[in-house]
């Protein structure tokens, strides 16, 4: 009996992405605590994740369809409890942890990410990589490569790997081509976990007419990419960075929407119609 219940639990935790949209946001509580509402009414969508354990907070009773996806963010979510109204199957990795920029990334080791690696599969979840920043996703050098080096010489288990990408140019076919790469270099399907059109060190540049093209012509090149499971844009929420709030955000505090916001809702409306036609 023991055993059938293993398989039946490892079934669900497989095919779980199949189950969801593979449109998703990372996205976190605006001041009036009303972006659950938002993400519960985007049209489509289907899951969000927000760096953290716990489901987005909403001040009001709010209905939860959309699959909510905890993260375990740095070592010191470890034994956090995951809190969701929904049931979870995937879990995402350790947050940049080849960044040592400050408490909002997890500022780790190799080494110690290995460590504590088991913890994380001991969930039981589908589990994601640690999502490193880009210039750290390939090479042997790489702390990515590093990591899954130690990960498959100990047996340990990644079943997809989440990246961050972040677009100097708005090329959608470099964006298309660094997948690519990053899947003939780990051979397991991928979870693009934040993605823009902007240059962290000019993220005055950036602008919502640029990016709400970006993101159009990415989530086509993605929803057409068999080996992407998922992809998130970053972010819903305006994020304040360097004394500025960039222009990527796809709704403004008050949920009216941006430029961005709105190629977003009409693209994944599109893909959408496109998913049902072929359903049929």
């Amino acid at each position: 009996m023991g055993r059938i219940l293993f398989v039946v639990m490892s079934l669900l935790i497989m095919t779980g992405p199949a189950m969801a949209q593979k449109a998703g946001v990372g996205a976190w509580e605006n001041s009036r605590q009303t972006m659950a509402q938002w993400i519960e009414g985007a049209p489509s969508l289907g899951w969000y994740y927000n760096w953290r354990t716990d489901q987005i907070h909403a001040r009001s009773k709010t209905r939860r369809d959309v699959e909510f996806v905890p993260m375990i963010h740095g070592a010191g979510d470890i034994n956090k409890r995951i809190a969701s109204d929904l049931p979870v199957r995937a879990l995402l990795g350790f947050n940049e942890p080849d960044q040592g920029t400050g408490s909002h990334q997890a500022n780790m080791s190799v080494a110690k990410a290995v460590r504590l690696w088991p913890k994380l599969e001991r969930r039981g979840l589908r589990l994601g990589s640690p999502a490193t920043t880009q210039g750290q996703t390939l090479g042997r050098h790489s702390w990515q490569r590093k990591f899954m080096n130690e990960v498959e010489a100990k047996g340990l288990r990644v079943d997809f790997m989440a990246v961050h990408y972040y677009s100097n140019t708005g090329d959608v076919g470099e964006f298309r081509k660094w997948l690519q790469a990053v899947h003939a270099e780990y051979g397991r399907p991928i979870w693009v976990t934040e993605f823009a059109h902007i240059d962290w060190r000019r993220p005055h540049a950036a602008s919502y007419e640029k990016n709400a093209t970006f993101i159009q012509k990415s989530m086509i090149m993605l929803e057409k990419l068999p080996f992407v499971e998922r992809y998130a844009w970053f972010a819903a929420n305006p994020y304040p960075w360097g004394g500025k709030v960039p222009k990527i955000n796809l709704v403004s505090d008050d949920l009216t929407p941006t430029p961005v916001g709105l190629a977003f809702d009409r693209t994944l409306s599109r893909i959408s119609s496109v998913n049902l036609a072929s359903s049929d």
